[in-house]
């Protein structure tokens, strides 16, 4: 087992496979996206969308957010990039106009997952880290299902899950909602064990995640964005990939506070080169 790719190795292969098109919206640069920018057009053809010229990149201008969006899926579905990272335009009108482009049902939830690497270099996906999802327990079961189910066709990986819920055992009972978020815990865990994959409820102790989990479920969505921005923007972590899943397509999603491009447009490579 010493000699298995991690994740991050096999997406690097993966996207070096071929040199791609890959499109992504920047609205407001500074010197490190830039820098970013530039070092991925060491592995790809990099497509600027955006509503200015960004000098020493092709440039496709638009008006506004929306239209900026809309052009970058439509140029991805006519096949005039590869793929594309969603950069600094809205989260949910991107979604929307993808979905509506690929005619995907309004009511179809997407998958997102984002691989992150701790201050320690140790990879985990975390699930849940939009504020929306995870919000019920059918939510959250929809997304583990799923999740563990993307990591095992895409990587061969075998997930291993540490549930979250806001109290530790001997507080349950003493407020409706921690109760609440440690029976849904327990329920997830048994379901997950159910399905074949190795869970434990780690309840509030987040530490003791790693190193035996690979995949980490915070009690919601809420939770689940405030751990992301902790790490990522704050504790020196970094997020090394974010996909945004549907039943038809995918594309590389990210937060628009970040400004290392490099690590999403190499996804996004290698989403391409699958």
């Amino acid at each position: 087992m010493k000699n298995q790719k991690n994740i991050s190795e096999i997406v690097e292969e993966r996207g070096k496979k071929r040199r791609c098109r890959i499109g992504i919206s920047i609205i407001e640069e500074n010197n490190e996206s830039l820098k970013s920018l530039k070092k991925s057009q060491e592995i790809a053809d990099v497509v600027v969308y955006s509503n200015h010229e960004i000098e020493g990149f092709e440039t496709r201008i638009f008006e506004n957010e929306e239209e900026i969006g809309r052009n970058m899926v439509l140029d991805y579905k006519n096949g005039k990039i590869d793929q594309f990272v969603r950069g600094q335009v809205d989260d949910f009108g991107m979604i929307q106009e993808f979905k509506k482009q690929f005619d995907i049902p309004e009511d179809e939830k997407r998958l997102c997952l984002a691989l992150l690497e701790d201050a320690h270099q140790r990879e985990f996906f975390l699930t849940m880290g939009s504020n929306p999802e995870g919000q019920t327990l059918e939510d959250k079961v929809r997304i583990l299902e799923g999740s563990c189910k993307w990591m095992k066709e895409e990587f061969g990986v075998d997930p291993r899950v540490a549930v979250m819920a806001t109290c530790r055992p001997d507080s349950v009972g003493k407020d409706p909602v921690m109760t609440k978020s440690y029976e849904d815990a327990e329920y997830l865990v048994k379901h997950l064990k159910e399905m074949g994959y190795e869970a434990k409820n780690i309840h509030i102790e987040l530490q003791n995640a790693l190193p035996w989990a690979n995949v980490i479920a915070p009690s919601n969505g809420t939770i689940g964005n405030q751990i992301f921005r902790s790490m990522v923007l704050l504790g020196g972590g970094k997020n090394k990939l974010t996909p945004t899943i549907f039943s038809k397509g995918a594309y590389e999603d990210d937060s628009r506070n970040e400004t290392d491009w490099y690590p999403h447009i190499l996804f996004a490579c290698a989403l391409a080169n699958k």
